[in-house]
């Protein structure tokens, strides 16, 4: 009498084995890979939450077959893919409409219309900021000055306003910037 023999047996993803692999990787990883996301975001509840996200993606994607230093690699760069994704959406800035802006923020027409002519109150609210930004620039640093005036108020492209400074582009950038901060400083001390 001949005996049957069993049928080969077909790796299934829930068999012990493979989630054991799983799980000796999660108990060897999951500590380092939270230390690295805390180092970048800085607060527990962020780095928590983007660690359970890193290895939630471990468990769909993750070849628990692979070498442990692939596996490793791969988990960093899922971390550093995450912190990048959390500090995007940290610093996104809202979009805001044309009606949500203040009096003040539209751009400054040379020509006097009809409308502002019948609405006073408008046209003092335009003098009062053109009040202030004149004050404003008056107490910046000269080149500080001529690269916020080319810039905002005659709106001059960076090249142009490189060129009719005498300076490359990359310092035109560089000098705009640090402008509007120290512009951010005097008008926060002017206000308190």
């Amino acid at each position: 009498m001949a005996t049957r023999s069993a049928p080969p047996s077909i790796p299934d993803a829930t068999a012990p084995s493979s989630r054991g692999r799983f799980e000796e990787i999660y108990d060897a990883q999951v500590v380092p890979i939270y230390r690295f996301i805390y180092a970048r975001v800085g607060n527990a509840p962020d780095a928590e939450d983007l660690t359970a996200k890193v290895f939630m993606r471990a468990v769909e994607q993750l070849d628990t077959t692979r070498d442990m230093g692939q596996i490793v690699s791969w988990l960093y760069r899922v971390s550093q893919n995450a912190i990048a994704d959390y500090w995007r959406a940290f610093y996104r800035l809202p979009v805001i409409g044309a009606d949500q802006m203040g009096a003040g923020w539209e751009p400054a027409d040379t020509a006097v219309t009809a409308s502002s002519a019948e609405e006073p109150s408008t046209a003092g609210g335009g003098e009062r900021a053109k009040r202030q930004v004149e004050s404003l620039l008056r107490r910046l640093p000269a080149n500080y000055r001529r690269v916020l005036e080319l810039r905002f108020i005659q709106r001059l492209t960076v090249a142009e306003t490189a060129d009719q400074m005498g300076i490359t582009r990359g310092n035109a950038k560089v000098l705009q910037y640090r402008a509007l901060r120290k512009a951010a400083l005097v008008g926060e001390a002017a206000d308190g």
